[in-house]
């Protein structure tokens, strides 16, 4: 965890030893719990359980980290409501969400329980809440930003509508900016959500407007970093041109070149007091409902325009140096991971390679996974049942232990004879799903580390499970199949077309594949030979698409990769029409029996679709949106020809399309080969 903070087992605050005098006499388990509800256990989550754990661990009181979706509304609120219920817990912490939502319904939920809650971060009618002190760090800020800056006319990146911080913080440099006489510039107001990407657009669009700005305060560290990116991209300095600061004192914030001016809440000193009222409260004495931990600015040369600091910099610039280089290292071994995830194909794969990875890349002190029955068990899939789980990995200091084969009730986290883990140190439950179906958890305890490892898990694991889910669906479809084959000669052909197509599938766009053109050309190229019937290709090639992935990152860019190909199937009409994904960012769809006007019919009603979609573009200077251009081919069957003569005088116009400008339709008629140019 950042800061050299770990979770020991067994330990005291004061580090005695497990087993010494100063253990208390074993309680059961769920009469000693404390749960942490959070979205992540990441660089703003994990200060926050430091200081938990701080406090809890002086006063004997293991901790369940209960991790949500980050952006799901339900917040995993299933497993959530079974560990309530179930286990009994002595108190809840919880953090704030992404969404009001989430914050609602998880009051709703507490509300019934009756348990002893504490809210970090939130502002709760009659609930008792700890928050950072968010108005004197926002008004220390905003006066430095004026008095030491000069600043006059400062853009302010706002947060989370409905979050609490966010809402104090923007009130906080509103009154400054009025009690100093300065109007607000409600144009120079942008909407950055607490994150960097959002920052980052709001920003550009607004210098698009006007360049007139000095200062930029945006209300986290996150949309800080988002807005320097901006400017620096725009040819504005920082801080020479436009003085920046952020909030929060995110890691990031100081390993950023230059450091990010922001304001340190003390995260770790909220996280220490909600836990201390907590354990007041549970010994008898009533928390008071609002509690405020102090902040403090911590300057740094995103707002300092001093010269002579040379050396000064020079040793700054060596620390962050130091300090990227350990986190690249870490995030090299996240990758490595991520690849090796990736070729799992069932649950024995999955549990050897993250048994292969925990102590070398994560440092994780114990890891438990466990699935949900059914997971795993041919024929079982499509009833797969989430109360109870069977534990497929027991890895505890170092060494991986054969996990009891039995099945347990879910809501109790471990099987009877590990429950024990759980009256020590600090677990983080980790809910696995993929396509909306929950399939497991993990519990872990990680050791010391710069790198949260939560969200590596959510995604990674659930992401591949979710693989062998549906890989282990697809053999069990098979089967399925074969049986039918032999019961059911007379629909053979029916049964081999169905199971030859769901090996034609491209992955990412769920629709046919390079292998499936291939073949789908050839067959009904051979079906129309000797006749007068066409067949009409179209290439169709995404605009620009390596300026988006710059722009948005790979996972955006699949996102965008699956739009256009959802778009591009729905304009295909007759059942004999097949869209295709070619390669890369490169479509294509064959019509049989089709001609030029149906392809361009086709055509338009893809790009009709695609506008309707509207994904954007910031890096494309064609649109604002996704755009693609199009080649169009037809010909006929005849003897001695070839249907990939078709296919390259579809390319050939697909590249006169790009060519001319690109997000337009080109076709290469008969007529157009003796002069070799396609038309527009």
């Amino acid at each position: 965890m950042p800061g050299g903070c770990s979770w020991p087992r067994g330990l005291t605050a004061r580090g005695r030893p497990a087993g010494g005098p100063a253990m208390r006499s074993p309680v059961k388990t769920s009469a000693r719990l404390v749960v942490a509800v959070m979205t992540g256990v990441e660089s703003y989550q994990l200060p926050m359980v430091r200081g938990i754990c701080t406090v809890l661990e002086e006063a004997g009181v293991p901790l369940l980290v209960h991790v949500g979706s980050p952006s799901s509304g339900r917040f995993g609120m299933s497993s959530l409501e079974r560990i309530l219920q179930r286990m009994e817990p002595r108190g809840v912490i919880t953090t704030n969400a992404l969404i009001g939502e989430t914050e609602r319904t998880l009051v709703e939920i507490l509300g019934g329980t009756g348990v002893p809650t504490v809210h970090l971060g939130q502002e709760i009618p009659g609930a008792v809440c700890v928050r950072g002190e968010n108005v004197t760090g926002m008004r220390a800020l905003t006066n430095h930003v004026i008095d030491d800056c000069g600043a006059a006319r400062i853009v302010l990146v706002r947060g989370l509508r409905h979050q609490p911080d966010a809402i104090s913080r923007e009130r906080a440099f509103r009154e400054v900016l009025v009690e100093r006489g300065m109007a607000v510039d409600e144009d120079l107001v942008v909407d950055g959500e607490f994150d960097h990407d959002v920052a980052y657009q709001a920003l550009r669009w607004l210098l698009h407007r006007r360049r007139d700005l000095d200062a930029v305060v945006a209300l986290n560290d996150g949309s800080a970093l988002g807005a320097i990116e901006a400017l620096t991209d725009a040819g504005l300095r920082v801080p020479e041109d436009v003085v920046v600061t952020g909030f929060d004192n995110d890691p990031s914030a100081a390993l950023h070149w230059p450091g990010v001016t922001t304001v340190d809440q003390d995260l770790e000193g909220q996280g220490r007091a909600a836990a201390a009222l907590l354990v007041d409260w549970l010994n008898g004495t009533p928390p008071p409902e609002r509690t405020a931990v102090p902040s403090r600015v911590v300057l740094r040369r995103s707002t300092l325009r001093r010269e002579g600091e040379e050396g000064r910099l020079l040793a700054t610039a060596t620390e962050m140096a130091k300090g990227a280089k350990s986190l690249l290292a870490k995030q090299a071994a996240v990758l490595d991971i991520n690849r090796m995830m990736i070729n799992c194909r069932t649950v024995e794969q999955v549990v050897g390679t993250l048994t292969n990875h925990v102590q070398r890349h994560l440092n994780v002190r114990r890891c438990f996974l466990a699935i949900y029955d059914g997971l795993g068990v041919p024929g079982r899939f499509a009833d797969i049942r989430s109360d109870r789980a069977r534990l497929v990995m027991d890895y505890r200091d170092g060494y991986p232990r054969t996990p009891p084969p039995e099945l347990f009730p879910a809501h109790q986290l471990l099987p009877d004879e590990l429950r024990y883990e759980l009256d020590t140190g600090v677990l983080v439950f980790q809910s696995l799903a993929s396509a909306g179906r929950d399939l497991g958890y993990v519990l872990f305890e990680q050791g010391t580390s710069e790198v949260g490892i939560s969200e590596v898990l959510r995604m990674d694991l659930g992401r591949t499970l979710g693989v062998v889910v549906s890989t282990q669906e697809l053999r069990d479809r098979a089967t399925s199949l074969e049986r039918l084959v032999a019961q059911r000669t007379a629909e053979l052909a029916r049964v081999n077309l169905e199971l030859r197509r769901s090996l034609m599938v491209d992955p990412l766009t769920r629709i046919a594949n390079r292998t499936a053109f291939d073949a789908h050309l050839e067959q009904h190229w051979e079906a129309l030979a000797g006749t007068a019937g066409e067949l009409a290709v179209l290439m169709v090639d995404v605009d620009l698409f390596k300026a988006f992935n710059d722009c948005y990152g790979h996972l955006l860019g699949d996102d965008a990769l699956r739009t256009v190909a959802t778009c591009l199937d729905g304009a295909v009409r007759e059942p004999s029409d097949l869209a295709c994904r070619y390669g890369g960012e490169e479509f294509a769809v064959v019509l049989p029996g089709r001609g030029v006007p149906a392809a361009r019919a086709v055509a338009e009603r893809f790009r009709r679709l695609l506008a309707e979609a509207a994904v954007p573009h910031a890096g494309s200077p064609v649109s604002s949106v996704v755009t693609t251009s199009i080649g169009i081919a037809a010909g006929r069957a005849e003897h001695g020809t070839d249907p990939a003569s078709v296919v390259a005088r579809a390319d050939a116009a697909l590249y006169r399309a790009k060519e001319s400008g690109r997000d337009r339709v080109a076709v290469f008629t008969m007529a157009d080969m003796a002069s070799g140019h396609a038309s527009l």
